[in-house]
């Protein structure tokens, strides 16, 4: 066992037939009890599995890695995220509830719109003429009352709320169950289902069906939760039906002051109040923070005060708060500072080499990096934004026609994506989606047209459509594509536009064949399905590609950390948002500083503009946040 200190191994150690509560501050080790907590679990039990929840892929991975020199972990533990876990059991189980295999998730935002505003259309809504207007503002205003409905759609879903619930709830509007109801039926009827659906159907499943939910509690008698501060009702009614009154050795790992997912209907109350009821756990606390120096615990504390205790052998460590009069000067400042850091090249508080990848830039949205990206790319520092675990959509046509045509080949009725392939292709729209032989179609017409490069598209529809979907040969496949992109860029020497087009082609080409590779060596499954159903859930994230300075948001900043953070744009208005109008938002604001806080090792600067630009050209003065004002105190 590593050396963990007394209250840390009081946890690990705790009986396994009981349900534990651990209340872990930032920087206290909660990931190294969890992992302690699981080998503890497997080396005190012969058979019994366990089952981590994580967050994110990258938390899981992180558990996986340091798990690693445990032969017992491949066989009898499942580390894996909340969505995952829940996919599987819809994957395996989804007929017991009347839906049909194989289910296309539909994991970007506008395909969900494109389905929504098809179930009007199909309700008789003249949904195209209402959207297509000259004033640009009223169609702005337009676009974001259909937005009210899909983040209605979600909130219902992450509610758990039944037909029953719903049409009691707007008594005042029962139009707004159909709605949803022709919604939903919308994506079961071009084979798909939405992110929120798979909480929603695996939780049915393990409630309707007593015999599969035994099935998961005879192997699995152990589950472990980490970040439990975010949950919100679906995924902690699916963790309770998961144990159902079998399972009794619960482990909760999470800390309120990091609740920052309310919008998605996270609450603290599950940790800290539904989890006492239901289960009973003993209450343990972890304050120590072993990971930041001591300016960086006392500006934590400021936020949230008591909630660190700082380390015996923690570094000083120190704290900048700075105010420019535009955003520009800040945005200079930061490059200046982070120039100086690296001249100085070495320091004591910083283990090894001060360089870039030990800094990260820190906002509460990305549209506060507009002027310092510009900055840094004049003074040629390298930096990537940090982004989040969804697939980002291809940008070459190739990519593109890739990504799409293998959708329709594993759904045929995803007219979503199959309409945008056609427009892509320059080929007609089928009138309906039935025909399971699209792909060879679309790649005789193709051939037969106008497109450029129509040789190229037409065998790559082709050769997806020969793809064996049970066990598909993506490398022989990737190779046959590399050869072609190859040689057309030999022929096309004098172009340099469509050069650079193909460079991206190849680029995107390589990526996907990296995601695959990824697949495999995780043992995740395959078939193209799974493939594609990896993608969709974020388990195939590079995050490999962020080369130098880290730009992140807060949220995507979430269980990682830096030995020095910058901190900017500390308005009020922008960090507390200026949505934020309840004393519960104004907190969940303070939560989300209290994180980009303590993402901080060593040194954390601190900075806001004493005026900014808004997106119509007027410059609007600026005052301290108040978050800033505490941590002064």
């Amino acid at each position: 066992m590593l050396n963990l200190s007394r209250n840390q191994t009081a946890i690990v150690n705790a009986p396994i037939d009981k349900a534990i509560q651990v209340l872990a501050s930032a920087g206290s080790g909660k990931t190294r009890v969890l992992t302690e907590r699981v080998r503890f679990i497997l080396g005190k039990t012969k058979k019994e599995g366990v089952i981590a929840l994580t967050f994110t892929n990258k938390a899981a991975e992180e558990m996986q890695a340091r798990l690693a020199d445990d032969e017992q972990i491949e066989d009898r533990a499942w580390i894996a995220t909340i969505h995952s876990v829940a996919q599987r059991v819809l994957e395996k189980y989804g007929h017991t509830i009347g839906l049909p295999s194989e289910l296309h998730i539909y994991d970007r935002d506008k395909d969900r719109m494109e389905v929504f505003l098809q179930s009007l259309r199909e309700d008789g809504v003249d949904i195209d003429e209402y959207l297509n207007i000259q004033d640009t503002r009223e169609q702005k205003n337009r676009e974001r009352n259909l937005q009210k409905y899909m983040d209605w759609f979600s909130s219902i879903k992450r509610d758990l709320l039944t037909d029953e619930d719903i049409a009691e709830k707007y008594t005042d509007n029962p139009k707004e169950l159909k709605i949803f109801q022709d919604y939903q039926q919308a994506l079961i009827n071009s084979g798909g289902i939405d992110f929120d659906d798979i909480l929603v159907y695996a939780h049915k499943i393990l409630l309707r069906n007593e015999w599969i939910a035994n099935i998961y509690r005879s192997q699995y008698k152990h589950i472990c939760v980490d970040e439990a501060q975010d949950l919100n009702k679906a995924q902690y009614e699916f963790i309770k039906v998961l144990c159902g009154d079998t399972i009794k050795s619960l482990l909760m790992v999470g800390d309120p002051d990091q609740m920052i997912y309310g919008f998605n209907g996270s609450s603290t109350d599950y940790l800290c109040i539904h989890f006492i009821s239901d289960f009973s756990p003993i209450p343990f606390v972890l304050k120590e923070n072993y990971r930041s120096a001591k300016a960086v615990i006392h500006a934590a504390n400021k936020l949230k005060p008591n909630s660190q205790k700082e380390h015996e052998y923690a570094l000083d460590g120190g704290i900048t708060i700075e105010a420019f009069d535009t955003e520009q000067s800040e945005a200079d400042w930061i490059v200046s500072t982070i120039k100086h850091l690296l001249e100085l090249k070495t320091h004591n508080d910083i283990e090894g080499d001060i360089s870039l990848d030990k800094m990260v830039v820190i906002a509460r949205n990305r549209f506060v990096f507009s002027k310092l990206e510009p900055a840094l790319k004049s003074n040629a520092i390298p930096y990537s934004l940090r982004k989040g675990e969804r697939q980002t959509e291809p940008s070459s046509l190739f990519g593109k026609v890739l990504d799409y045509a293998v959708r329709i080949k594993l759904n045929p009725r995803d007219w979503v994506d199959g309409k945008k392939l056609c427009s892509l292709l320059d080929i007609e729209v089928p009138v309906d989606w039935v025909d399971g032989d699209l792909l060879a179609k679309w790649s005789k017409e193709v051939k037969d047209g106008q497109l450029s490069h129509a040789p190229l598209y037409a065998n790559l529809l082709d050769s997806i459509n020969q793809l064996d979907s049970s066990n598909p040969n993506i490398r022989k496949f990737v190779r046959s594509f590399e050869g072609q992109l190859s040689d057309l860029a030999g022929s096309e020497l004098g172009d340099s536009e469509m050069i650079e087009e193909l460079k991206l082609s190849m680029n995107e080409l390589q990526e996907f064949s990296q995601c695959w590779t990824k697949f495999k060596s995780k043992s995740l499954g395959d078939t193209l399905m799974a493939f594609r159903t990896a993608m969709a859930l974020g388990q195939l994230a590079d995050q490999s590609t962020e080369k130098g300075l880290m730009l992140s948001t807060v949220h995507t900043m979430k269980g990682l950390e830096k030995d020095i953070v910058f901190l900017m744009g500390m308005c009020e208005g922008v960090f507390p948002d200026y949505r934020a109008k309840s004393p519960k938002e104004i907190e969940e604001e303070r939560n989300n500083a209290f994180v980009a806080v303590t993402r901080a090792k060593r040194w954390l600067y601190v900075s806001y503009p004493k005026q900014r630009m808004m997106p119509w050209g007027e410059t609007k003065s600026q005052i301290e946040s108040r978050l800033v004002k505490a941590i002064r105190e």
